[in-house]
């Protein structure tokens, strides 16, 4: 997957539309300002989805991914989403069967998120 498919531009565009007609938002877009706050966050998403995993604690599974889903899926990350939702399932369920690659999905791509997500930031305050 190439990073600049990790981000569903209709969701950006939609979220950009919000702060049309409004200057507070002429500075900082609130799309902007929610990938700041995913990025401060994910490191912490990531490690406590890792530590879960290595403990195969499926209800601590099942809390992290529906976290990173819900702030993943309102930033446009529809396919980091996605899997997470495939690993809340999975920790639903107490069956952790097949949890292990979805994992490595989610942190594969996890991996590549803060870049893709700065240079998005960056083109939105630039334009």
């Amino acid at each position: 997957m190439n990073t600049t498919s990790l981000l569903d531009e209709e969701i950006i565009t939609s979220m950009k539309e919000l702060g049309n007609g409004d200057e507070e938002f002429s500075n900082r877009l609130l799309i902007v300002q929610l990938m700041t706050v995913y990025l401060d966050n994910l490191q912490e998403r990531i490690k406590e989805l890792t530590l879960a995993m290595q403990n195969n604690d499926a209800s601590i599974i099942e809390r992290s991914a529906h976290t990173l889903k819900s702030s993943s899926r309102l930033i446009g990350l529809v396919s980091l989403a996605e899997d997470c939702q495939l690993l809340e399932d999975i920790g639903f369920s107490k069956k952790l069967d097949g949890s292990q690659e979805i994992f490595n999905r989610i942190d594969t791509t996890c991996k590549k998120v803060p870049e893709v997500l700065k240079n998005k930031i960056k083109e939105l305050e630039a334009s």
